[in-house]
């Protein structure tokens, strides 16, 4: 085999080579961008059915409220929500407070590892014993998720204006 020969057949095997090193690379930054999209969605979605829980807790319904709240919360936040949760309870039956809501929208500010901040912008409705009427209600709440054997739990939330 002559040295062009040998030289081309080289060449050729290198470039095979690369363009096996690329579509590998290129396999894995696709594999990790569809899981960011993956944990994006999964923590819209934690965030979103939390804050609904919140706001639509009713007098009438919050045991059964607080107990959906509890089962998104992770271990720390759950503990701070047990602490108030029957004082909340009581204040919601006194004052007959009837709340709905939805929320409106939702983005992810901030995704890195187990860990993302989402702020959920909700919208609703809320009547007590000292109105006649349902009062509109707009809501914007930060909320920090943290990834739990695959699941995402609220590890805090706070409205914010």
């Amino acid at each position: 085999m002559s040295a062009r020969r040998r030289y081309a057949v080289g060449a050729a095997g290198l470039l095979a080579v690369a363009l096996l090193v690329f579509a590998g690379q290129r396999a894995l930054a696709w594999q990790d961008e569809r899981g960011r999209v993956d944990d994006i969605a999964a923590a819209s979605a934690a965030a979103t059915s939390e804050v609904e829980g919140l706001i639509d807790i009713s007098g009438s319904t919050s045991e059964a409220d607080m107990k959906k709240l509890l089962a998104g919360a992770t271990a720390e936040f759950r503990k701070e929500l047990e602490a108030q949760a029957e004082r909340l309870t009581k204040a919601l039956a006194d004052n007959q407070v009837q709340a709905s809501g939805d929320a409106v929208s939702t983005g992810v500010v901030k995704l890195a590892g187990d860990r993302a901040t989402v702020i959920v912008a909700a919208a609703g409705t809320v009547q007590n014993k000292q109105t006649k009427t349902a009062e509109p209600r707009n809501y914007r709440l930060s909320v920090d998720l943290q990834k739990h054997d695959g699941d995402w739990l609220v590890a805090g939330l706070e409205f914010v204006a």
